[in-house]
């Protein structure tokens, strides 16, 4: 995603780069301490999201984002400011996001992820994400399997797949993946840890979206997203012929899965031979 940002205190710039560069997928496209450059720039470049000051020299950053949606209608955008007050006229521009100074990382990283989500839909014809249940579990982007540093990660994003869309609680989720091992702090807390490592990895492939976790309840976006197993369920021939028995084959809590897989597969063959 490319990003500006615009902000007439350096110090304030560069705190937001740098909170901004830890994610792998955002390109900072430009810093801007003058409104009338960040315009100019915007008017000539592809950008997707900008984060911008609301009180600047000359011009209000609430003016300022008025006239860049003139060029790109599309950009979306977060204010970042000391004041409260402007709340409400920057969602009336639909701002995605408000930051109050101080902030940190993790406003920073709230601003990113809703500005994904909204900009998602447009690159999507670019994005050729694959979910491949039949047999073993992997993720295919752009046709290259996507490689998981940790294995418990990968295995929380199967069980995410698995639910098609329903939410996935610690205690369930922990249940499954430690199965042989007793629901404590200990565990919890590397449960805590696969869900950090999955939201690296696809932050890092750009694919935070998919993602919805709040307080220990997670699930997943399926709209839009291309899986064997999801086609099967809506009854698609070509994931019948495709099913082999055989569901994400690595994980032993996805053998109880396999008898509704059989007779839906069963089912859509039949139908399809009448």
């Amino acid at each position: 995603m490319k990003i500006i940002l615009i902000d007439d205190e350096p110090l304030i710039l560069e705190e937001l780069s740098y909170l901004c560069e830890k994610h792998k997928d955002i390109e900072i496209c430009g810093k801007f301490v003058n409104p009338k450059q960040a315009l100019q720039y915007v008017a000539g470049h592809p950008v997707d999201f900008a984060f911008c000051d609301i009180r600047m020299p000359g011009i209000t950053g609430l003016e300022l984002l008025d006239q860049m949606h003139k060029e790109k209608p599309d950009l979306q955008a977060a204010f970042v400011t000391a004041y409260d007050q402007y709340a409400f006229d920057a969602y009336q521009l639909d701002a995605c996001d408000y930051l109050l100074k101080p902030f940190g990382q993790e406003e920073v990283d709230r601003a990113l992820d809703k500005a994904r989500r909204l900009v998602r839909t447009e690159q999507k014809d670019e994005m050729q994400l694959e979910i491949h249940t039949f047999g073993r579990f992997d993720l295919f982007l752009n046709g290259h399997a996507i490689d998981f540093s940790s294995r418990k990660a990968q295995e929380l994003l199967a069980l995410l797949v698995a639910r098609r869309g329903g939410i996935v609680e610690m205690e369930f989720a922990v249940d499954l993946l430690w199965e042989e091992e007793p629901f404590s702090e200990q565990v919890k807390g590397r449960f805590r840890k696969a869900v950090m490592n999955l939201k690296n990895t696809l932050r890092d492939h750009g694919l935070l979206w998919m993602l919805h976790s709040e307080r220990g309840r997670m699930y997943l976006e399926t709209k839009g997203v291309s899986c064997d197993y999801y086609e099967l369920m809506e009854g698609q021939i070509h994931a019948a012929e495709k099913f082999s028995d055989e569901f994400m084959a690595q994980y032993s809590w996805s053998e109880a899965f396999l008898p509704v897989l059989e007779r839906q597969a069963g089912i859509v063959m039949s139908n399809y031979s009448n």
